[in-house]
């Protein structure tokens, strides 16, 4: 008997020692071990355990051969395999090798192997699935449902079904199959970072978040969820939680392709929140990791645009211009940054629209910048000629009719530009165009069409400026003072440095007696147009009507300095002179008043 015993022995010994060198990760002793004990004993269980082995290596096309010599120490004299459990095992583990190797459809049929062999097989169904479904197999949904035939709790199989719901767009189905598997296994950290994509993508952002955050707690190490919770926050407008997050993902090394995503998405969100600089910073540190992308190079330049730094704008969109010669929206893009730097950028500007309108002759915008250039530099008719040629594209280009009214109306045509404006109104209704009609209605004697205009422009928009002031002066030329006093109010209320509503609402205050305020507006008119002729000469009035003629005197002389050869103003110091006693004087002006009209 003990020699049965010591036979055993020694045919487990090398076994036993392969399986513990596996398990201390010494991989090439162990498969050396089992080489020599396969030699001397080719069995098919010892070239199995070598292949599992030589999978756990890396070594997949050593453990295919040996997968292959177990399967043909198997095989009967008529090349059959048996209907075991064993032999279906050596071709699922061939097709594992397989699908490492990424040869799909050798795989798909050493799967196909093992379930003929032994067709409660769950795993082998499974990974047929899984094959078939890389393949863009449909059956695979068949292999996926079987396996849970087989065994209902196979976590896998309905990962593998939520994946291929996912890929046929049925989020909702593939967000249940997550639901099973959480089930079954209620911590994997997998799963619900799974089932928050799905509910990304079905757009429930809260539910998303969620997952996301439950992930987190499972394990906070999984940085992917940081960037796609802060994608969710972002989309639901939480951008201070957004921030956080990209601010998390941004501490750790990741793939450079992520970071640059979380760079344009941050970039995009300050862009919302209005923090324009920010904003460019991070699109700078895209550029940085993607130097080639024009699209980051056009975001740059949107946002010195905004901050008014047009020169870095326009920088920024010639390097567009050189990664993409041909984008339209970067012509545009830079030509509007030259309009900003005053005459010598008009010239720039106007061959950048020109060149806009040679690679698309139907860009509307580009024709539209145009006619305001060519309006700058006092080329009317051509200006007139592009807005024509936008209407002649887009019938429905409110834009084009304002600029053409403004065209039209600085060459003489009223009519014209009423029209004009008519029609824009007819497609948008907006404060400033509603202005613009008042303004026209006003200039054609329609002073009560003038003033219904104004007022629908204060309703529409309340904080419409030009639409207060020009009602304001059709009060004012009306006498209805008060009135008139109240709106040029409204105007400073919105703009407290319009020097034009500070000086007539001084000149109303004074018709109004009220002298404290009209005096106060005065001294804000002067300090805001020091060199305005106007202002001076109006307080003048108003010391006048004070009888403060020694006042009055010195600011219609002031007056006359700037502007000379005026004959109201002459007529004016004259009166306040015979007023003071000086007569000589008061005459000599009075000559030159006459003498000057």
């Amino acid at each position: 008997g003990n020699s049965g015993l010591s036979h055993l022995s020694l045919e487990f010994q090398p076994v036993q020692q392969a399986l513990i060198q596996s398990f201390c990760q010494n991989h090439s002793e162990a498969i050396e071990c089992l080489r020599k004990a396969a030699t001397t004993q080719p069995e098919p269980s010892m070239f199995v355990l070598l292949g599992k082995i030589q999978m756990k290596a890396a070594k997949t096309e050593d453990a295919v051969e040996s997968f292959k010599k177990a399967i043909n120490l198997l095989m009967t004299s008529d090349k059959t395999l048996p209907h075991t459990f064993e032999a279906a095992e050596m071709h699922y583990l061939l097709g594992l090798c397989y699908m490492e190797q990424v040869n799909l459809s050798e795989a798909c049929d050493a799967f196909s192997k093992a379930v003929r062999l032994h067709s409660r097989y769950p795993d082998a169904f499974y990974q047929r699935g899984l094959c078939q479904m890389q393949l863009s197999e449909t059956k695979c949904i068949q292999d996926f449902n079987h396996t849970l035939l087989l065994c209902p709790s196979h976590f896998q199989a309905y990962m593998g079904r939520a994946a291929y719901y996912e890929s046929e767009g049925r989020y909702s189905k593939a967000i249940m199959n997550c639901n099973e598997a959480i089930k079954i296994h209620p911590d994997n950290v997998h799963a619900y970072f799974y089932r928050g994509i799905l509910k990304y993508q079905n757009k429930t952002f809260i539910a998303a978040i969620e997952d996301f955050s439950k992930t987190i707690d499972l394990d906070n190490t999984c940085i992917l969820a940081y960037y796609n919770r802060a994608i969710c926050y972002h989309q639901i407008k939480n951008f201070r939680k957004a921030l956080k997050d990209y601010g998390i993902f941004l501490l750790h090394e990741m793939s450079k392709e992520i970071v640059l995503k979380v760079f344009i998405n941050r970039g995009l969100l300050y862009l919302e929140l209005g923090d324009d600089a920010t904003a460019c910073e991070d699109f700078k540190e895209a550029a940085l990791l993607s130097p080639g992308d024009s699209q980051i190079f056009q975001a740059i330049g949107t946002c010195h645009s905004r901050l008014n730094e047009f020169e870095e704008a326009a920088r920024s969109l010639t390097q567009v211009l050189k990664l993409e010669p041909i984008s339209v929206e970067a012509y545009i893009g830079r030509g509007n940054s030259y309009m900003k730097n005053g005459q010598a950028g008009l010239e720039q500007a106007q061959k950048d629209f020109l060149k806009a309108i040679h690679l698309n002759p139907m860009c509307t915008e580009a024709r539209i910048c145009l006619g305001y250039i060519l309006q700058a530099l006092g080329k009317l008719q051509s200006a007139w000629k592009q807005l024509t040629a936008v209407i002649a594209i887009d019938s429905k280009c409110d834009t084009a009719y304002e600029g053409r009214a403004s065209v039209s109306l600085q060459m003489g045509g009223i009519f014209s530009a009423f029209q004009d404006v008519n029609a824009a109104l007819k497609l948008t209704t907006t404060a400033q165009l509603l202005t613009n009609r008042g303004i026209i209605n006003q200039l054609m004697g329609y002073l009560s069409c003038a003033m219904k205009d104004y007022q629908q422009a204060i309703s529409v928009d309340p904080n419409c400026a030009l639409a207060y002031f020009s009602a304001a002066n059709i009060y004012f030329n009306n006498h209805q003072f008060s009135q008139a006093y109240c709106y040029y109010s409204e105007v400073l209320k919105l703009e407290p440095r319009n020097e034009s509503a500070i000086m007539n609402r001084a000149v109303t205050n004074t018709i109004l007696k009220n002298f404290e305020e009209a005096k106060e507006d005065f001294e804000k008119a002067i300090c805001l147009c020091p060199f305005s002729a106007a202002v001076y000469f109006n307080r003048a009035n108003f010391y006048n009507a004070l009888n403060q003629y020694e006042l009055a005197e010195r600011d219609i002389s002031t007056a006359l300095s700037i502007q000379p050869n005026d004959a109201m103003m002459y007529r004016l110091r004259a009166d306040i002179r015979a007023k003071l006693g000086f007569s000589r004087e008061a005459l000599e002006d009075y000559k030159r008043a006459y003498e000057s009209v």
